[in-house]
């Protein structure tokens, strides 16, 4: 019975001393783990932010291009007919649109959606009028309408999705 007790004397202090060095030693290695982890963090927003602001600024360039007023000047050329003007918009768009689909990666979920409603939105305003247009009006006096028509919208959609952008953005900072 001595002879255990020995035995027990010697093995529980050092099973006390084994397990507390393990304990230090996992709570060593965990607080590394995390600080390795915030570093990492910390590298890839330091790569990604300005990718991202990349991202925000060609949507709104997108938003801008596809305004209507924006596309009726860059697109409207002398002779053109008011379904000449329909179709070069909507082509126009579509281009726009396809040439910045990747930048949803970048921005939330609801942004895209909201930019993506301003867009079919803004599809579903120009062909609206355009089915209306007598088939011999110029593109010119179809414009005007648009714009007028366009310009009775307190918010148009392209305007809610860019301040939507703007708002976003903020919070990034």
């Amino acid at each position: 019975m001595d002879f255990l007790l020995e035995i027990l004397k010697i093995t529980i202090p050092g099973a006390l001393v084994f397990l507390a060095t393990y304990l230090t030693q996992r709570k060593m290695y965990e607080n590394e783990d995390r600080k390795r982890l915030y570093e990492l963090k910390k590298k890839t927003a330091q790569k990604l932010t300005p990718v991202k602001l990349t991202a925000y600024e060609r949507l709104v360039l997108l938003l801008e291009r596809i305004s209507l007023e924006s596309m009726i000047i860059r697109i409207n050329r002398p002779g053109m007919t008011a379904m000449d003007l329909h179709s070069a918009m909507l082509a126009t768009i579509r281009e726009e649109f396809e040439h910045n689909v990747t930048q949803q990666i970048y921005v939330s979920p609801e942004l895209w959606l909201v930019i993506k409603n301003a867009r079919e939105r803004l599809v579903q305003f120009i062909n609206m009028y355009a089915s209306q247009a007598p088939a011999d009006i110029s593109s010119i006096d179809f414009a005007k309408v648009l714009i007028e028509e366009y310009n009775k919208e307190p918010d148009s959609p392209i305007d809610i999705a860019v301040r939507m952008l703007k708002n976003e953005v903020k919070s990034l900072g």
